[in-house]
């Protein structure tokens, strides 16, 4: 059994209007509807592309609370004891309500990092965009927050020192520069890009190519891909679209050597009536922008929604969530593997799961770890090191701590890839969350092993327990030593 969220925390009054932008008219079907005022309300809102997301049935109120920071309670970084982890230590937490007036619900979240070395975290919400100094993570700061269209869907990408945000509420994209964050905390709204005209201002997810420097608009009024060039960065420009499928998120990536060399490829996580139908893997050729080449289609057993996934860092291998399946063709969250290093001819050769029972929702892959954002259970994370196929679990941080259930509730997506080792989440209900990966010989769980922790080792020489006891004997001493030199930077 879970444990329970703070007592002293309270949630906020729960409202559907404003930030239910989405079309519920694919919902009607999916879910019994008790109640006149419900149906009534439903039928107020504006439609939209993201037809039947099930996120809308299982809406929540936010939870409400003070922003947690390591160096402000630095209670071993549990949070007052409201969320269970192994091997994942939190740094600051910053509940909904800490961003701005009237957030109804996190979605999405990316990084930054400014040409001098500090690191920021852009927290996508209901109703606008926020931007979260992480440097050091244990002294978290907020910002900037930039207002935007209400929505429960909202992502956000960075290229160069501008950040584009975009909406399924509509109002296509905005695009800041992030160039004053150093030095005043400010960012710039320089524009909002509604090219190309005749087409939907919704927008379900987005990509970007930072190589060759094109960034892509996936779903949105039941689009495929609607392409920009950044050549002028603060001024993305329509320069061609992929539109035979719907296209819920993608992953564009320039290769740089190998058969494939020079070509810019799109994995599109694709389907028709907006995902619902012939759900699929579709890897596109994208580097012609005005003749985009579908190359293959490749679907997996049991496939339901083809939500979306990420390429290992060699682009042999990528995994890929299907947001749908738990609860329905599996009962445990599932990883799909595929072999795509043939392009026209991608294989599917397996499946792992950690047994838990919880919704897939968004998978990142840096080094020999994949990061998963599984809502109900959290941020999950496995080493491919050890088996690229079936990699164990070595490390979570549970951010619902009421249940793992198969409900959209919980941890949306997560970012792994700053230098300082620094990882971030984004959940629905408790907003943004700040962590450090427990490095073993890591003793001050700064993402490193280094002089400070041979120092505090020493210090603790002799002692019984704590964080010093590398290896669990009970005892500070020599082999705790040897555990920490073996793991040295």
């Amino acid at each position: 059994m879970k444990t329970s969220i703070l007592p002293a925390l309270s949630c906020s009054r729960y409202s559907l209007s404003g930030s239910l932008s989405g079309s519920l008219s694919g919902f009607a079907h999916r879910t019994a509807v008790a109640g006149g005022v419900l149906a009534a309300l439903l039928a107020a809102v504006p439609a939209s592309a993201h037809d039947g997301d099930l996120k809308l049935r299982d809406r929540q109120r936010p939870v409400r609370g003070p922003i947690w920071r390591e160096a402000d309670q630095g209670d071993g970084g549990t949070a007052g004891g409201g969320f269970t982890s192994s091997g994942v230590v939190l740094k600051a937490w910053f509940p909904l309500n800490t961003f701005a007036t009237g957030v109804q619900n996190g979605n999405s979240c990316w990084g930054w990092v400014s040409p001098a070395g500090r690191e920021y975290a852009i927290m996508g919400l209901s109703n606008g965009t926020a931007f979260v100094d992480i440097t050091d993570p244990g002294a978290s700061v907020i910002k900037s927050f930039q207002p935007g269209v209400n929505s429960l869907w909202r992502d956000v990408r960075t290229h160069l020192r501008y950040c584009y945000a975009a909406s399924e509420g509509g109002a296509g994209i905005q695009v800041f520069d992030m160039s004053q964050l150093d030095a005043t905390g400010a960012t710039t709204l320089v524009r909002t890009v509604n090219t190309p005209s005749g087409t939907s201002a919704a927008t379900h997810t987005l990509a970007i190519d930072n190589l060759s420097g094109y960034l892509y608009r996936a779903g949105g009024g039941g689009n495929g891909l609607r392409i920009y060039s950044l050549a002028d960065a603060s001024n993305p420009t329509f320069v061609g679209a992929w539109t035979p499928f719907y296209v819920h998120e993608a992953q564009v990536k320039t290769y740089t050597s190998g058969p494939y060399a020079g070509k810019q490829i799109a994995f599109c996580f694709s389907g028709l009536n907006n995902g619902w139908a012939s759900p699929a893997v579709r890897i596109v050729d994208v580097t012609d922008k005005l003749n985009p080449v579908l190359l293959s289609t490749t679907t997996y057993p049991g496939a339901r929604y083809c939500h979306q996934g990420w390429l290992d860092e060699e682009s042999r291998y990528l995994y890929i969530n299907d947001e749908l399946d738990e609860g329905n063709t599996v009962t445990v969250t599932t990883t799909i593997v595929m072999d795509v290093s043939n392009l026209m001819t991608p294989v599917v050769v397996g499946t792992f799961t950690n047994g838990n029972t919880a919704v897939g929702h968004n998978i990142y892959v840096k080094g020999n770890k994949v990061y998963e954002a599984n809502y109900r259970s959290g941020i999950r994370i496995f080493d491919i090191g050890v088996d690229r196929l079936n990699p164990p679990e070595i490390a979570w941080f549970d951010t619902y701590p009421t249940d793992d259930s198969a409900n959209f509730n919980g941890l949306w997506n997560i970012w792994p890839y700053f230098p300082s080792g620094t990882i971030i989440g984004s959940d629905i209900e408790r907003g943004l969350f700040v962590w450090r990966e427990v490095v073993r010989g890591d003793i001050n769980a700064d993402g490193f092993v280094n002089a400070a922790d041979l120092g505090a080792l020493l210090a603790a020489w002799g002692s019984a327990g704590g964080a010093a006891d590398l290896n669990g004997d009970g005892t500070v001493g020599a082999q705790d030593l040897t555990v920490l030199l073996g793991a040295w930077n």
